[in-house]
């Protein structure tokens, strides 16, 4: 009688030798490895800082390098500085938060990270790592940023070049004085962005006040053209910024006010590749060749790929954010770092729950004028994958300025936005 099990067994240790195999030939990848769609295959099983490359892709990233030209270039993981001063408002904030759905509002919040031990079981877990991100980012109580926004055609490259100067002054949340909080305590902030080229946007320029409630911003635009300010709608929160790629609510990725979206779950809590410790050198304002011009860019279809800057581990939360009705999306995917308020990546779905856009952001830690350690943007995409098209940020860092001595609130107010843009 024929033995059956036999051949059952031949097969077993065949594929176990097979898979001895190939954990035999799984090794530690280097720092400086440049993952590719040349590569992806042969090294998805190798680590990196003991995660395998295949643990260290989500969907979406394994989907980009393989389609559409992304190249991720290996760096060994560093830690963030935290401002001290940070690490101290936040943790006094322990057991003394809560978030009031009511008013829209963090009660009992000062500065810092509202929520700083976010418990996984919380059925609130997901929405205070979204507040954490909404009031406690590391960035300072005022800042000045010159950047270039770029928008791509995935076929034709760059068909406009941007330039503007964007200025901020927290309200709320302050640490750099004796209260954390300046004025009736209603503002959460103030900002300007004044568009510096090209000739036909230069003196062009907007200015919003931000609230600490469910209060939609004021948001007032400077037209040259006529001479005059224009108030616009408050409500635009949700609709696209020009001709770009992003909405208003997509800048960092996620611009909402916690409340206006509808719930958040956590997915889970994984490392992925992302852009912590950012190179700075990425734009050269006054060069013309392309890649003088942009140096973290590829001058190739399909040309909005950040691919000369170094990514590394890092562990997020995975969180699902829930749009309204009237959003145009039906859902954002969220990447947050575990360690501080910093979104990477961000995907976004349309009303039938296809994938549309996926968000990607880097940034660097650096030191503020007055000591304060604070964490900056120096590239960011939005790239929708339905049009092949891309808006593509890269800001200065040598004239960044963050907490510069002087600076105040009488800086930043609607007279002031028409001169601002001279």
């Amino acid at each position: 009688m024929h033995d059956i099990k036999k051949p059952f067994l031949r097969a077993a240790a065949a594929t176990l030798a097979v898979a001895a195999c190939g954990f035999a030939q799984a090794a530690e990848l280097p720092a400086g490895t440049v993952i590719s769609a040349e590569n992806i295959d042969k090294i998805k099983n190798d680590t990196f800082e003991g995660h395998t490359i295949a643990s260290l892709l989500t969907e979406r990233m394994e989907w980009r390098i393989r389609n559409s030209g992304w190249k991720l270039p290996l760096v060994k993981s560093k830690e963030i500085p935290l401002d001290p001063k940070w690490v101290k408002a936040s943790k006094a904030n322990a057991g003394k938060t809560k978030i009031n759905a009511g008013t829209c509002q963090v009660d009992g919040w000062g500065a810092g990270q509202p929520f700083p031990d976010v418990d996984m079981k919380d059925p609130q877990a997901a929405e205070k790592i979204i507040w954490n991100w909404h009031l406690g980012q590391l960035a300072g109580d005022s800042a000045f940023a010159p950047a270039s926004q770029i928008l791509i055609d995935g076929k034709r490259g760059i068909h406009a070049d941007l330039t503007w100067e964007y200025s901020r002054y927290s309200m709320k949340g302050r640490l750099s004085g004796d209260a954390t909080t300046e004025g009736d305590g209603s503002e959460r902030g103030r900002q300007f962005v004044h568009f510096k080229s090209p000739a036909d946007m230069k003196g062009l320029g907007t200015f919003s006040i931000t609230y600490d409630s469910a209060k939609v911003p004021d948001v007032w635009a400077y037209i040259p053209a006529v001479r005059r300010v224009r108030r616009l709608s408050g409500g635009a929160w949700m609709d696209p910024v020009g001709s770009s790629d992003q909405l208003n609510d997509d800048l960092e990725i996620f611009n909402a006010r916690p409340c206006w979206y509808t719930g958040y779950k956590i997915l889970e809590k994984r490392h992925v590749l992302a852009v912590a410790n950012s190179k700075t050198q990425l734009w050269n304002r006054n060069a013309k060749a392309f890649e003088e011009r942009f140096p973290i860019l590829e001058n190739q279809p399909p040309f909005w790929n950040m691919n000369n800057n170094v990514f590394e581990p890092r562990e997020v939360y995975v969180i699902e954010a829930i749009t309204p009705p009237e959003h145009p999306y039906s859902k954002k995917v969220l990447y947050v770092d575990t360690k501080y308020p910093r979104i990477y990546y961000g995907e976004a779905y349309n009303r039938k729950g296809e994938f549309w856009k996926m968000m990607e952001f880097h940034s660097y830690p650096a030191v503020a004028e007055d000591g304060f350690r604070d964490v900056r943007s120096s590239a960011g995409a939005i790239i929708d994958f339905q049009r092949n098209h891309a808006t593509v940020f890269v800001s200065e860092a040598e004239t960044w300025k963050t907490n510069s001595p002087g600076v105040s609130a009488k800086d930043f107010t609607l007279q002031l936005l028409q001169s601002g843009g001279r």
